[in-house]
């Protein structure tokens, strides 16, 4: 059995080149908090071969799943330590340099340049985001200030929000767009609002 799929995969990889082959899906994983070795690709499944009950692991069988079907990036690493940068980092493919979201700039609007969306879309892409944001600008449209690090700016809207995602090349939008909203497990019984387009 195992044969027979490695052929039926070379044969399916070997014919690909007499036609164009089609775009890939791309899906792209960005987690706070979680470290390199938090995973089954990527450290957990060896230590669970090891048996040894001094060092604890967990099963990430959908991700290990991903990785072996898909591509991993192992020299890939954020941009910041913290959330709001480093989602800032990668979506406008800036360096903390030159990116305008720094530090603990929470709920700051996304500078209004090309994104990763905008670029993927440019290229026949359709492109969704799912869960926090916490990029979309203050919803009464003046510049964030120091003071908003840590505030919640309740109000706002897709419309008010500057830098809400589908204003930053995303086709559909579906989760939390303000930062403390994402700090909590359960929206309904806590009374956050979870956004869909």
């Amino acid at each position: 059995m195992t044969r027979t799929r490695s052929s039926l995969f070379f044969l399916l990889l070997t014919g690909t080149t007499l036609w164009a082959a089609p775009s890939p899906n791309i899906i792209f994983i960005l987690c706070d908090d979680l470290g390199f070795g938090d995973t089954g690709p990527t450290y957990q499944n060896q230590r669970a071969a090891r048996a040894d009950r001094g060092l604890p692991s967990f099963a990430t069988p959908h991700l290990d799943r991903l990785a072996a079907e898909g591509v991993q990036l192992k020299n890939h690493y954020t941009a910041a330590p913290v959330c709001a940068p480093s989602r800032a980092s990668f979506l406008l493919g800036q360096t903390q340099g030159h990116a305008n979201v720094r530090d603990n700039q929470f709920d700051k609007a996304l500078a209004d340049t090309h994104t990763v969306a905008s670029v993927l879309k440019a290229a026949g892409y359709a492109t969704a985001a799912v869960g926090k944001w916490g990029l979309q600008g203050r919803a009464d449209g003046r510049p964030s200030r120091p003071e908003d690090k840590a505030a919640e700016m309740p109000g706002g809207s897709a419309a008010s929000w500057p830098a809400y995602p589908t204003r930053r090349g995303f086709d559909f939008y579906y989760g939390y767009v303000r930062h403390r909203d994402g700090h909590f497990h359960y929206p309904k019984e806590d009374q956050r609002e979870v956004w869909e387009n």
